[in-house]
Order: C-alpha cells, then structure tokens, then sequence
C-alpha cells in the first residue's frame, strides 16, 4: 500500500463547543439537601411510630416538608373513638414537635395538625 495525501477539510458544527468543567458547589449543595430531606424523613417516620404507640392512636402519620428556612410539619392521626384529644395534641404540641425542633436545630415556620376520631369503638372488628 502506498501512502495518499491527507486533504484538509472543515467541518463546521452548529453545535457550540463545551465549556471547560469548572468545580461547582451544586454537587455539593444538593448532597446537603438530599441528607437533610432524609433525616427529615428519618425524623418524621419516628414521630409516627413513637405516636403510634399511644393506646389511644389508631393511626398516625407525620411528614416534615419545606426548606430549612420554611420547615412544616405535618400531623394526620386517628384517635380511638371513646378517647380524649386534648391529652394528645397536648403530648404533641408540647413534646413531639418541639423534641423534633431541638433535634433538628430549626423551629417549623407551620404546624398541620389534623385529628380524626375513629368510627370504631373497642368492641368492634375491623
């Protein structure tokens, strides 16, 4: 084989070029966010068992939602039909939300508290 010239040749692309990578703090920054929306969850998943565990809970789920300047936390629980509400919200106004605010280092700028009593009594099947 022998060898042939090489033509030059252009090639123009309407496709502009990549910037050169410059270290940003985005990874970083979102890495923050993704730790805290899990501890928010692990936070969150907690209170709903710990509430849970109340004879006169029947259901209870917790979520913490927002950003660390704009925290909400949210409450949706079922209480027994016979029981009392006052005790409770009292035990989650006073303790659980505000235990979770000490732990987290933030004050929720909104508390969404929502109790629902049972149709069901004691003696019922569900």
């Amino acid at each position: 084989m022998s060898a042939q010239p090489v033509h030059e040749s252009t090639f123009e692309s309407s496709i502009a070029p990549a910037a050169p990578a410059t270290p940003s703090a985005a990874p970083e920054v979102d890495k923050a966010r993704g730790l805290r929306c899990t501890r928010y969850d692990q936070m969150a998943k907690a209170a709903s068992a710990g509430l849970m565990s109340h004879p006169h809970v029947e259901s209870a789920i917790v979520e913490i939602s927002g950003d660390e300047s704009d925290l909400v936390f949210h409450l949706n629980c079922t209480i027994t039909a016979e029981s009392d509400p006052s005790d409770l919200m009292e035990t989650v106004s006073n303790g659980v939300i505000s235990n979770i605010e000490r732990m987290l280092g933030v004050s929720f700028a909104a508390r969404r508290l929502h109790f629902n009593r049972s149709l069901y009594t004691d003696g019922a099947s569900q």
